[in-house]
């Protein structure tokens, strides 16, 4: 059980960042120049544009070549067919779309357009999902360790849209230094029944409080400071631990029973 302080969530504000640019050397600049230091236990949710800018993952547009497919999707629902093609390279699978936007999964992840955003990406570019976004999270925690000298955790937000809800809330597509999920089975509720199934995402809770902070226009939060959450240190933390198969989940096995 980890003990219960007031959950504090502090913004950390970022310059412009550049592509190619060091991403712990930012956050350790941007921390420094606020006055700020991550305490032990603390998990720095960092958003993901920023990852993928450091990481080279800009796209231009003028570059990109349409696909046959690509052209179909984009006459179908109404997108660039740049950005189609991009989709269709990046996705694991297109599942269906709504105007502007194609339905993906990416990394095992449900998620628009296979995470590919226009959005402050500079004019007439894409940003792509970072590679390996676990990879990113561990080592940007490895560093911010070695730099404060505690044992901290990471995460990587994205923002994305929830079935039949209208808005984005934050997802976590990355975590490194904390267990992700904590599960309730074999707890017994208030009335003595014993809890069978439930487990609770903590990883996409913080994303959720993180994107409500780091907003989506011109706030230039890049990241936010967890402090005293229901998290606890653990190495093997990342984020595969909260991914469920399609056979498992409720709406992604829904989704391939109705594509039969």
């Amino acid at each position: 059980m980890v003990k219960q302080h007031t959950l504090t969530l502090t913004p950390i504000h970022f310059p412009i960042v550049r592509p190619g640019e060091k991403l712990s050397k930012i956050v350790v600049d941007s921390l420094r120049d606020q006055g700020l230091r991550p305490l032990r236990g603390d998990v720095l949710c960092v958003a993901s544009k920023i990852v993928s800018t450091c990481e080279n993952r800009i796209v231009k547009l003028t570059e990109i070549h349409p696909t046959k497919t690509a052209r179909r999707f984009a006459k179908q629902w109404r997108i660039d067919p740049r950005l189609a093609t991009l989709v269709t390279r990046e996705a694991d699978e297109i599942l269906g779309g709504v105007k502007g936007f194609l339905l993906t999964t990416k990394n095992g992840i449900l998620t628009p357009n296979a995470g590919i955003d226009l959005k402050n990406s500079p004019s007439n570019t894409a940003t792509l999902w970072p590679i390996d976004p676990d990879r990113s999270a561990r080592r940007l925690r490895r560093s911010l360790e070695r730099v404060y000298e505690t044992k901290m955790g990471v995460e990587i937000v994205d923002s994305h849209v929830t079935a039949l809800r209208l808005g984005t809330v934050g997802l976590a597509i990355a975590t490194s230094g904390f267990a992700p999920i904590r599960d309730d089975r074999g707890v017994h509720d208030l009335f003595g029944r014993s809890i069978r199934v439930t487990r609770s995402n903590i990883a996409d809770d913080m994303a959720a409080a993180a994107h409500m902070i780091m907003g989506e226009s011109t706030e230039r939060i890049g990241a936010v400071i967890i402090r005293h959450g229901p998290f606890g240190i653990a190495r093997e933390g990342n984020g595969e631990l909260v991914k469920l198969s399609r056979r498992r989940c409720l709406i992604g096995n829904s989704l391939t029973n109705a594509m039969k």
